[in-house]
This record gives structure tokens, C-alpha cells and sequence, in this order.
């Protein structure tokens, strides 16, 4: 808990960001605690389209709001919480596959300090994460230990928190291959009939398995081909944050990573990359699995959000390597393990502890509120039209209009008929006292978007 202290402690009284507004801080579903009425209600409550079904996810804000209220700091000490709880997970683990010593107190740390959990961990959103990895990894360890009825209702939760989690029976799979032990194929239907359940009530409630074409990255309209080429780019994007973790966005929307066309030798080079990885971590597999198996893993408890079966709404995230990171840790504490020289391990293993302390307690602060948040997307990846659209908003709403609406245009120039930002730059038209200038803006966005709330709602402001 001291650790975790030290990384995020300095993220208490941050405020609602993002999408932490509409789940919990403006959330009318999270106002009465009521379980059953979740398990039928998809996670954006007004907007079934989303395809995202998460009832304990929103159990949980639930609960802390009948304790904090809108009280954001609350709601974070639970997110810090469960991340503790998932650094001994990790431990628990790695002792179970490696044996004791300081290999799984080094898994454990880095799972603990990487600073690329800052998303997961800081933002109230993130509580997803952090409850899918938590039973994920109760329930696989659990079944290690030969139990078959708990690892299956910790599997349900896991999948009630975030989709993410449907890979478990895959990595129980690996985990007997590779560590060559023997167990009945009844516990491995146990734990599948929970998968395919789950799948049952996700398509009762949602109408669909998947995400719908509207709700997907660029209305769906992308072609597997783009999505697999893309997704090179992605990768090389993700080694980034892994090794360097220095500049997070916190989202990576339309126009932060360009689609990928078969021409581009960068998106070639990370397909590369993948092939080569996988393929070194399977022929690794007998020196050393624990190494191989950590690889791995993070393979396959990536796949849900790679984009390479199903598309979603994104083409990354950093909250999407919280799963992944379990393995990585073990891998990378092993290997960190084999070092000889006791002085060279403690200089690594301090320095970089010490790093990512400070890399953690910055990346905090970047999320204090919108206006620093949006601000830092746009320093980091300053061709996303969100990125603009949200600093352009919270420079309007600090009276600082100009500035605003040159983010605003910027924005525009990466997608030019984007409703909400057209309607937002109007409103700083009218800040000015121009509304003339507004009405076209106004126009434009309504006749791109009839049926666009936002648009609707400042036209009446003009009148």
C-alpha cells in the first residue's frame, strides 16, 4: 500500500475527468444501489448502441456513492485500493509458478510503479480494469491451488467488470501446457460454461455480442485489412509506453494514430514485431516457460482489445495493458532475477522504482481536472480532433475564448464536419458577443447531425 502511496497519492484531488463525469459524477443509475436492475442494464445506460455490459463495474460506483457522494476522492481511494490488492495478486502468483524469493517481490513492484497504469488506476473509469484483473487473477490463482467452484464465480465477476476477462480459460490453458501439470478437462468445461453463460446474458441485455457498427472506430467503416496494418502502428506504440513511459495521452481518438495502409513499412515493421516476439517467447519456452508463459499471456489477454477478431470503439488505450502487464511482470522479474551481480540489481531495481515514481506522481497531475488533462492530450498527440474539442471546452469555459477557438479550428482541420466541434466553436462566437458569426457554425453542425442535441440546445441560446 506504501508503494502505491507514493505513485498515486498526489492523484486524490484530481476531479472528475473525462469519462469520469458521465459514469460517476453525473451518473443517475449510481444513485440507489440496485444490483438486479444493473445485471439488465447495459454500462452507458442511454446508450444500449455502445455495446459495453459492466453491472458490477457500476455496482461498485454505486456503493461508493452512497458513501462519498460526488465526492471524486472517494471514488479514487477505492481505484488505489485495488490496485494493492492486485500488486499481492501478482506476488500470490508469481510465488505459485516460480517459487518464493525476490522474484515475485519484483513482479509485484513493477506491476505496482509502471507508470503506464496511470489511466487505470487514477481515473474512476479505470475501475473496470481494476476489478477484472482482481478476479482474473483470483480465480486463476485459485485454480492453481485445484479448486473449480470459486475460480468459476470469480471468473463471472471478472466478466461482469470488463468483457476483457473472457480470455481466462485460454490462460489456464497455457499455464498447464507450459508448466506441464495434470488437470481432469471437467474443471476446464466448468470454467467455459461460466464464459459462454456470460455471453448468454451479455446478448440478452445488449442485443448483440460485439460492438456495434456505430459505436465502433470510424463508424466501422474500416476494412480488416486497415485494422490489421493499423494495429502494427498500434504495437509500436505500445513497446513506447512499455519501455518509455513518459508521455501518456490518457486517449489515443481519430487522428492520434493514422490508418495504415499496406504501403507503410512502419505498420509492417510492428506486424514484424509481433510475429517475432510470439515466435521467440514459444521457442523460449524451454530454457525458461515462466519467461515464455509471461509473454505469452500478454498476448493472449490482449487479444479482446487488439482489433485483430473484432473491432471496437478504439485502436488503443492505456488502460488496455493493465491485463497484459501481469505477465510482462513475471517475465520481466525473472529474467531481472538471473542478474549476477547483486550491487547491478540493486542499482536497476532502485533506479527504476525511483523513476517511475516521478513519472507516476507527474503523470497525476496532468489529470488534475479537463483543462490539464486535454491540455496534456494535446501536447502529446496534437492531431486527435478530441483532444482539441476537449481543450478547446475547458479554455471556453476558463474565459479564454481566442485561445479556444483556435484549438477548436484545429480540430476542424483534422475532421471538418464534426458536429460537436463546429457547435463549440460557435459558443465561443457568442462568448464574444458574435452571434452572427455563430448561426453559420450552428447551421452547418445541424445539417451534418439533425438529430445533434448539443447543437440544438445552443441554437436556443441565441434566440
Amino acid at each position: 500500500m506504501l508503494i502505491v502511496a507514493l505513485c498515486y497519492l498526489n492523484s486524490l484531488p484530481n476531479d472528475f475527468v473525462f469519462d469520469d463525469g458521465p459514469i460517476a459524477g453525473s451518473n443517475p443509475a449510481i444513485r440507489t444501489i440496485s444490483p438486479i436492475q444493473f445485471l439488465k442494464s447495459p454500462y452507458w445506460a442511454k446508450q444500449q448502441y455502445e455495446g459495453i455490459y459492466r453491472p458490477f463495474t457500476i455496482f461498485s460506483l454505486s456503493v461508493d456513492y452512497a458513501i462519498w457522494k460526488r465526492w471524486a476522492p472517494g471514488f479514487r481511494l477505492t481505484n488505489l485500493a485495488l490496485h494493492s490488492i492486485n500488486g499481492f495478486l501478482v506476488f500470490l502468483l508469481c510465488t505459485s509458478l516460480v517459487g518464493e524469493g525476490m522474484v515475485p517481490l519484483a513482479a509485484m513492484l513493477i506491476y505496482l510503479v509502471h507508470p503506464v497504469h496511470t489511466e487505470a488506476v487514477t481515473s474512476i473509469v479505470g475501475r473496470s480494469d481494476l476489478f477484472a484483473a482482481c478476479f482474473f487473477m483470483s480465480a486463476w490463482l485459485l485454480f492453481r491451488r485445484g479448486k473449480t467452484l470459486w475460480p468459476a464465480a470469480l471468473f463471472l465477476l471478472a466478466l461482469l467488470s470488463k468483457e476483457s476477462a473472457i480470455v481466462l480459460p485460454a490462460i489456464l490453458v497455457l499455464d498447464v501446457w507450459l508448466s506441464r501439470r495434470e488437470v481432469p478437462w471437467k474443471r476446464f468445461a466448468v470454467m467455459t460454461s461460466v464464459a459462454v453463460a456470460y455471453l448468454a446474458l451479455r446478448f440478452l441485455v445488449l442485443g448483440g455480442l460485439g460492438i456495434p457498427a456505430s459505436a465502433q472506430y470510424m463508424g466501422g467503416h474500416l476494412t480488416y485489412l486497415e485494422r490489421l496494418m493499423t494495429s502494427g502502428r498500434v504495437f509500436i506504440q505500445y513497446l513506447r509506453l512499455l519501455l518509455f513511459p513518459v508521455d501518456l495521452a490518457g486517449d489515443y481518438d481519430f487522428n492520434a494514430i493514422p490508418i495504415a495502409q499496406v504501403s507503410h513499412w512502419d505498420a509492417w515493421l510492428g506486424l514484424l514485431l509481433i510475429a517475432a516476439i510470439a515466435a521467440g517467447a514459444l521457442l523460449y519456452r524451454r530454457r525458461n516457460w515462466t519467461v515464455s508463459f509471461g509473454v505469452l499471456f500478454a498476448f493472449i489477454v490482449f487479444i479482446p482489445a487488439s482489433n485483430w477478431i473484432t473491432p471496437i470503439s478504439v485502436l488503443m488505450a492505456e488502460r488496455f495493458l493493465y491485463l497484459p502487464l501481469i505477465g510482462l511482470s513475471i517475465a520481466a522479474a525473472v529474467i531481472f532475477g538471473q542478474l549476477r551481480d547483486p550491487r547491478l540489481q540493486r542499482f536497476i531495481g532502485i533506479g527504476s522504482v525511483i523513476i517511475a515514481i516521478v513519472l507516476c506522481n507527474s503523470h497525476d497531475y496532468t489529470r488534475r481536472n479537463d483543462f490539464t488533462f486535454f491540455g496534456n492530450m494535446v501536447r502529446v498527440v496534437h492531431n486527435s480532433a478530441k483532444a482539441r474539442l476537449g481543450y478547446g471546452f475547458a479554455l471556453m469555459q476558463a474565459g479564454r475564448n481566442d485561445d479556444a477557438a483556435r484549438q477548436l479550428e484545429a480540430g476542424l482541420r483534422i475532421i471538418p464536419d464534426y458536429p460537436e466541434l463546429l457547435a463549440t466553436l460557435a459558443m465561443t462566437k457568442i462568448g464574444a458577443k458574435d452571434c452572427i458569426n455563430a448561426w453559420p457554425l450552428l447551421d452547418r453542425a445541424l445539417q451534418i447531425d439533425p438529430g445533434h442535441a448539443d447543437t440544438r440546445r445552443r441554437m436556443g441560446l441565441l434566440l
